[in-house]
């Protein structure tokens, strides 16, 4: 299959799931999350209009419409009565919430490196470990953007209770990190293949 087609049912696939959502979102007066459907609109209109600009690939473009879907299921579909957000995968230890987080800076941490590869002194780009540091802190960052956008949602919205508390907070930034570890290891031993 054409990289064009591909990118296309992402796009079209992400406009369905946004679009029932929002409809969703409207109908059950969940403004939390139309708030999250109009900043993944944007984030959609900048990809798609800047996508080549970006050379994003279609791997990482899908590593996005996974992201995009898992975060609009976590927020409007329930299993039984909890919220897929606040569902346990491993009792007590891992929940779908730590899933999404960690994918998502997985996936922000490829796109990071693939921007700054060009543009990295190759001291850096050759030294594994300031390169791995370098990933991790912008993820970090992204993640921490994540938190305030999280934050203006609990102080326009009121909820507070469905974003959680500061140790909810802290396990994201925990497994964000986390998902970043991941992505550098993946990154380098990538690069250790095409030499």
């Amino acid at each position: 299959m054409e990289e064009s087609t591909k990118l296309k049912i992402m796009l079209y696939f992400t406009i369905a799931y946004l679009l029932f959502f929002t409809i969703n979102s409207i109908i059950k007066q969940n403004y939390e999350f139309l708030y999250y459907s109009l900043i993944m609109s944007l984030i959609i209109i900048i990809v798609t209009v800047f996508h080549k600009k970006l050379h994003l690939s279609a791997l990482m473009i899908s590593g996005l419409t996974l992201l995009g879907a898992m975060h609009i299921f976590g927020g409007n579909i329930y299993i039984g009565a909890t919220r897929l957000y606040d569902f346990w995968i491993i009792p007590e230890i891992f929940k779908y919430d730590n899933l999404t987080h960690a994918i998502g800076i997985f996936v922000a941490t490829i796109i990071s490196y693939n921007l700054l590869h060009p543009h990295l002194d190759k001291k850096i780009i050759h030294n594994k470990f300031f390169l791995s540091l370098v990933l991790i802190l912008i993820a970090s960052g992204i993640g921490s953007f994540n938190e305030i956008l999280e934050l203006f949602a609990v102080i326009l919205f009121d909820v507070a209770k469905e974003v959680g508390n500061y140790l909810n907070n802290a396990f994201d930034l925990v497994f964000n990190l986390i998902g970043s570890i991941i992505a550098c290891f993946v990154i380098i031993r990538h690069r250790s293949k095409k030499k």
